[in-house]
């Protein structure tokens, strides 16, 4: 089914294509469900307005891929390395999805929604999260730095370790008592 050079409006169900070689392909407004492309290749590939839902998508290679309007649910992505694809129109959505060990640093993700996710390991270096909103995600072990945070929505949020030194949080939103971390950073003593 996916040999063709362009595929449009449609859904895909329960393909296994792991390992799969799928660069430089076009995909518009495809619905992938309960599919399992662990380990492979979309470099150089297009998907536009598409949807992965319930989906294997651990180690895919998204080099130089364009995801604009890209929406992810109930998907692992894990050691996907998002910062290798391409910066031009890259919109994502995440939702209920387990992200683990992957990369988004550099990248511009202003107003990208993580609801409800694991996001575990995961790298967020130097990436403009402007209006970002996490709510309800897991965020254990994964890493902000030099990281525009401001207007970004953490309520409801746990497990975060985010440095308010190191990032621009301002108007940022959290809830307690998970807001206490952010003193983690700072040298201080809390007694009570």
């Amino acid at each position: 089914m996916l040999t063709k050079q362009e595929i449009e409006n449609q859904i895909i169900k329960k393909e296994s294509l792991a390992s799969s070689d799928l660069k430089h392909k076009n995909f518009s407004s495809v619905t992938f469900e309960s599919c399992d492309f662990s380990k492979s290749d979309f470099t150089g590939s297009r998907f536009l307005e598409c949807k992965w839902i319930g989906c294997n998508l651990s180690l895919a290679k998204f080099d130089s891929c364009r995801l604009q309007g890209a929406e992810f649910e109930n998907s692992k992505l894990m050691g996907v390395n998002f910062a290798k694809s391409d910066k031009m129109f890259l919109a994502m959505k995440f939702k209920k999805c387990l992200i683990a060990t992957a990369n988004f640093s550099g990248l511009d993700l202003k107003n990208t929604m993580f609801l409800e996710c694991v996001i575990r390991e995961t790298f967020f270096n130097e990436t403009n999260l402007t209006n970002a909103d996490f709510a309800g995600s897991d965020l254990t072990g994964s890493c902000f730095h030099n990281t525009n945070l401001s207007h970004a929505n953490f309520v409801g949020a746990i497990n975060y370790s985010i440095n308010p030194l190191t990032n621009k949080m301002t108007k940022s939103k959290f809830s307690i008592p998970e807001a206490l971390a952010l003193l983690n950073h700072l040298d201080i003593t809390i007694e009570h």
